[in-house]
């Protein structure tokens, strides 16, 4: 293959294991905190709060399900959207089966309702947490050659378990904040594309973006205006919070999914956010060495790098993307 093509292939690869790797170790940092104040937070771990990843240390649903997710591209990606929602749909189903890691009551509600026969396009249940946003990065990845179709499968795949013009804008938001990371672009220029790309969608979401892009270059320390922001448990504020992350830290993959995770609130989705984001624009070398080695299920990402490359070349039309 040309010199030119494997370089590109090689950047792409360190940029899709920045996203899974950086993804589940927010996710995982996160974890252990989950439903603690902030205050609690710094008295069980001090006053800078939880700072690494301890040995053997599991991810949650976040990374669980964007592994579902990531399962069903693999089975059609390339397919017209409906179908490939009927994969998705499907995966969905099989998860029910796997350990429980701390999943919603809506994503659970709506995979049983898909399996219990209702069609993927009724199966939601009508919520505005986080469950949707938490997974869709993934298709910023494999999408992220055609805009179109990736705000169109964001949307969709997220009233598969979602129904609520917030859950359906952060959807579109998480996913193409991805595609946004991928092609380079700073967290600071990504404003004026996501307020696009969610524009008429919900006025409470596009408040928090906002809200976010605006607290980010106040005088307000980090700790004061995650406070103002909200806690996480609905998307708007789940992605809110984790831009402001990005915006303050854009550079520094590890410092931004410190200060997503210690908050009063959902850490370890709005760590997953902020790291799958600064992951996929930073690249693998961004994430600590020690946080990656940490992750109790390591492999399990470590297998979809190949398969996801494959598709990802295939749907974006280069036949030469992993020639040898």
């Amino acid at each position: 293959m040309r010199k030119g093509n494997l370089l590109d292939t090689l950047d792409v690869e360190k940029k899709l294991r920045g996203y899974l790797f950086g993804m589940a170790c927010g996710d995982a940092l996160g974890r252990p905190v989950e439903h603690l104040t902030l205050e609690q937070i710094k008295e069980k771990y001090g006053e800078k709060g939880i700072l690494e990843i301890p040995p053997d240390s599991p991810w949650t649903d976040d990374a669980q399900l964007m592994l579902v997710l990531a399962r069903g591209l693999l089975r059609g990606a390339e397919l017209e959207l409906p179908e490939l929602m009927d994969k998705i749909a499907e995966e969905l189903v099989l998860w029910l089966d796997e350990p429980d890691l701390g999943s919603g009551p809506t994503s659970r509600g709506a995979a049983f309702n898909f399996r219990d026969g209702v069609h993927w396009s009724k199966s939601a249940i009508r919520s505005k947490t986080c469950g949707s946003l938490m997974r869709v990065g993934i298709l910023g990845f494999i999408y992220r050659n055609d805009p179109e179709k990736l705000v169109k499968a964001a949307l969709l795949s997220g009233r598969i378990t979602h129904s609520h013009p917030v859950s359906d804008a952060a959807s579109i938001a998480g996913a193409y904040a991805v595609k946004l990371a991928l092609d380079g672009m700073e967290p600071e220029e990504m404003f004026e594309p996501l307020l696009r790309v969610t524009e008429g969608v919900s006025q409470e979401f596009t408040d928090a973006l906002e809200s976010s892009y605006k607290m980010a270059y106040s005088r307000l320390d980090d700790e004061d205006t995650l406070k103002k922001l909200g806690q996480g448990w609905y998307a708007d504020e789940t992605f809110a919070l984790a831009y402001f992350c990005t915006l303050r830290y854009p550079d520094d993959y590890k410092k931004a999914v410190q200060t997503a995770v210690n908050i009063t609130g959902d850490s370890d989705s709005v760590g997953s956010v902020a790291g799958g984001i600064l992951g996929a624009k930073l690249g693998i070398e961004a994430v600590p060495v020690s946080w990656i080695q940490a992750l109790k299920d390591e492999e399990k990402l470590e297998e979809m790098v190949c398969p996801l490359l494959e598709k990802y070349f295939l749907v974006s039309g280069s036949k030469k993307g992993l020639e040898k």
